[in-house]
């Protein structure tokens, strides 16, 4: 979790505008005793830039569309532009950390590592499960594919299918979230989810998706999101309905014939 920024301008630039919106993380004005492992350098000087990624420190520069800083993934024009969601990403990112996506009345959401991978071998290890998606690979396969996702899915596109957790023990309760599907031959976004069997009937689902539903309206910013369902799995379809999306058409696949449901912002 980032904890600190650090923010160092060229000589005679003043910080403008209020700190408060890098809070919870303190603000310093020199690199000092704060560590690589929780704080983040934001910077308009190359030189700077350069001797913070050296010594291990995640990175924001700010160009002023005439500086290019070669690798550096995270540039913004102006600190303003600057608050503590995009710094404490560009420090997850740079970090390799997952990034939390939001909370729940019981549930945590966050993107998955590599370590989640025993408990995900859990969770599919269910028939109703492997019915509708399709099972993992074998473990090496599944770490690579994983860590492609990270770096390709969340690095590119900021969103993807997250891991939910049980907020009272813990437990790994289900995979759900945001892709992108070819949908009468256009990309859409479509959510999924699957829950662990313990958990359904009580609301999970529902409760986990309404907050997916929000997050791609609010944060995304779409106007639609898709959820595309086997015919033969009625709780999904009563749930998809729940949630205020509407049956559009149908699908075929080797597998049987798929609902595609819309909903509207």
């Amino acid at each position: 979790m980032l904890k600190n920024i650090i923010i160092t301008l060229k000589e005679g630039k003043n910080v403008r505008g209020s700190m408060s919106r890098f809070a919870p993380a303190r603000v310093f004005f020199e690199p000092g005793v704060q560590s690589p492992e929780n704080s983040l350098v934001i910077t308009d000087d190359m030189e700077k830039l350069d001797a913070a990624l050296n010594d291990g420190y995640a990175a924001v520069f700010l160009s002023d569309s005439e500086s290019f800083a070669e690798g550096v993934k995270y540039v913004a024009q102006e600190l303003e532009n600057c608050d503590y969601e995009y710094c404490n990403e560009a420090f997850c990112r740079q970090k390799e950390l997952p990034l939390p996506v939001f909370e729940t009345e019981r549930t945590t959401v966050r993107e998955i590592t590599v370590e989640d991978l025993p408990e995900l071998y859990e969770l599919y290890d269910d028939d109703s499960i492997r019915e509708y998606v399709e099972p993992l690979y074998d473990y090496n396969k599944e770490k690579e594919f994983t860590e492609n996702y990270i770096r390709n899915m969340y690095g590119f596109y900021g969103f993807g299918l997250w891991i939910v957790r049980d907020k009272s023990n813990g437990r790994l309760i289900g995979r759900a979230g945001l892709e992108i599907r070819r949908i009468d031959g256009e990309d859409r976004i479509e959510m999924g989810y699957i829950i662990a069997r313990d958990y359904r009937r009580q609301g999970f689902a529902f409760e986990v998706c309404t907050a997916i539903k929000e997050f791609a309206f609010e944060r995304l910013q779409t106007e639609e999101i898709f959820i595309v369902v086997s015919e033969r799995n009625f709780p999904s379809c009563r749930l998809a309905e729940k949630l205020g999306a509407s049956c559009i058409g149908s699908s075929e696949s080797q597998n049987g014939k798929y609902l595609i449901f819309r909903c509207g912002k």
